[in-house]
């Protein structure tokens, strides 16, 4: 089987954004509606429900390798090529829309009082975990079906993390279904869960960007709406515009990405999860290098345990760090299990 077509390639990566995207603002309404929110306008929809009839026609093209964008063009040719393009505009101006809501709604002092405020936050989560999860699965199941092995193989090994993180924001928003009063605790929990929902926002406004000016001969800063003088840092480090824009989305600096990247770590997304937890990065990668994920490592490291200690413990069983062992005796049990090991080998 032929290599998947530059044609073909950009055309999926736009057409799976796209409904990705809009699949996840209509979970995003129904997630509100099935709190009572009164966030959404009765017509906020309208554009959503206009784009899946011709999304579902492009994609039925697409997987028949049919594709609606050509990378020779300077700018868009077809009438489906820029119907597509106006789509796309409409969903960032969503995303943009969306972000300061958020952002006033993590800022509310007390949470619990404010509902409306608590039921934007669980629907934003939902909507960020199932627009991901939906991007990841569509596109595994597109390259797939276009016999791209190799990038459908690399896509795949998302699919059940996206899945089960949307099936943990589902159980968040089972917890504020009710009709009776918040729990302060439970409300800051959501709190700090929701504190990425803004940059996952503002890194998916970067998404509808880059598509857009798919055809512009360089991703410039001032395309990737940097203001002028923001981006001085960012080309002084030789920071290329696309990664910027992922990365000041999470609110790093130039600098902060730099050190990210100096420890093997490109994604944004990870190293925010990371920093949010209070890690650095010189911190966080031993951590990564022993799988253990910052839910995990954060009460750990709270008892007192580096991540390879971590790491041995939790491979024997040992759930709770506050009951694992410390000390000369712990080392003592660990040498006798290497000589053990040694002695069966």
């Amino acid at each position: 089987m032929a290599p998947i077509t530059k044609d073909l390639h950009l055309t999926t990566e736009f057409l799976v954004l796209l409904r990705a995207g809009f699949y996840g603002q209509i979970i995003f309404e129904g997630t509100l509606a099935s709190l009572n929110s009164t966030f959404a306008p009765n017509n906020y929809l309208n554009v959503a429900h206009r784009a899946f009839d011709k999304i579902d026609a492009w994609m039925k093209d697409l997987v028949s390798e049919l594709p609606i964008f050509s990378t020779t063009w300077e700018t868009p040719e077809t009438f489906d090529a820029i119907s597509a393009m106006n789509f796309m505009r409409d969903l960032r101006k969503d995303f943009l829309f969306i972000i300061p809501h958020v952002e006033a709604a993590l800022q509310v002092e007390n949470l619990s009082q404010d509902r409306e405020a608590v039921k934007l936050l669980v629907a934003s989560l939902v909507r960020s975990a199932a627009t991901r999860n939906a991007y990841i699965e569509t596109l595994s199941t597109v390259y797939s079906v276009l016999k791209a092995n190799d990038l459908a193989q690399q896509v795949s090994y998302e699919v059940e993390p996206t899945r089960e993180y949307l099936r943990v924001t589902r159980i968040i928003q089972e917890r504020f279904s009710t009709t009776a009063a918040y729990d302060s605790q439970l409300c800051e929990q959501l709190r700090v869960e929701a504190l990425l929902t803004p940059g996952d926002f503002r890194a998916l406004a970067h998404d509808t960007n880059v598509m857009l000016n798919v055809f512009a001969k360089e991703f410039t800063f001032q395309l990737a709406d940097f203001a002028p003088g923001e981006a001085d840092e960012w080309i002084a480090q030789r920071i290329p515009a696309v990664a910027a824009g992922y990365w000041r989305a999470y609110g790093f600096s130039p600098q902060e990405f730099i050190d990210w990247k100096a420890q093997g770590i490109t994604g944004a997304p990870l190293a925010a999860n990371w920093t949010r937890a209070g890690f650095s990065a010189a911190e966080a990668i031993e951590w990564i290098r022993e799988g253990i994920p910052p839910m995990l490592a954060v009460p750990w490291r709270a008892e007192g345990f580096d991540a390879k200690r971590s790491a041995t413990l939790i491979s024997r069983g040992v759930t709770d760090p506050t009951r694992a062992p410390h000390g000369d005796s712990a080392e003592n049990n660990d040498q006798q299990d290497g000589e053990d090991d040694d002695g069966y080998r």
